[in-house]
């Protein structure tokens, strides 16, 4: 089968995470994939913020967790996190920002990594103590969360559904 379309179809969301780091070039060229993403008018509005740190992952959990009202809330244990922006204003920003993250879990796929992608603080983002600390760890104003990206070594293989009947028709 075509390598692409074998990502494609093969390509799972992961919700548990083993232990092990995700090397900076396994980051780099993953999100070198979200830079490559199409995006309207070649405008690349998207912007990458990178969280390593697992003390730094587990803070952002928790102010996220805190923003949805859900104390259990979770990043699955993720080793990194990859939080996509884009500016307010930007027309076809949030469009931008989710072709960037769907090249990323594709290109994580493709390098044997696991990646969920988060949308809570797309949501919560703009509650003041969340976007408090946002400007505290440095995204800038103006900006708009599109999502997040969970990523590290699977602990689990992700459930494959069936696809919904009906999700196609031909206009000619």
């Amino acid at each position: 089968m075509n390598e692409v379309l074998n990502s494609i179809y093969t390509r799972r969301s992961i919700r548990k995470f083993t232990d092990e780091a995700v090397s900076k070039e396994f980051i780099d060229e993953v999100v070198k994939a979200g830079t490559h993403a199409p995006s309207g008018k070649n405008m690349q509005t998207f912007r990458f913020f990178i969280m390593q740190n697992a003390d730094s992952i587990l803070a952002l959990q928790e102010v996220v967790g805190k923003g949805m009202e859900n104390p259990s809330y979770t990043f699955y244990g993720a080793k990194a996190m990859i939080i996509v922006t884009c500016n307010k204003e930007d027309v076809n920003g949030v469009e931008d920002g989710s072709c960037a993250l769907e090249n990323m879990m594709l290109a994580a796929h493709s390098l044997g990594l696991g990646s969920c992608w988060i949308n809570q603080l797309k949501y919560c983002g703009d509650k003041p103590e969340v976007a408090a600390y946002l400007d505290q760890i440095g995204l800038p104003e103006g900006r708009r969360v599109v999502g997040m990206l969970a990523l590290g070594h699977a602990a689990e293989e992700g459930t494959a559904h069936p696809r919904k009947e009906g999700l196609v028709t031909y206009l000619d």
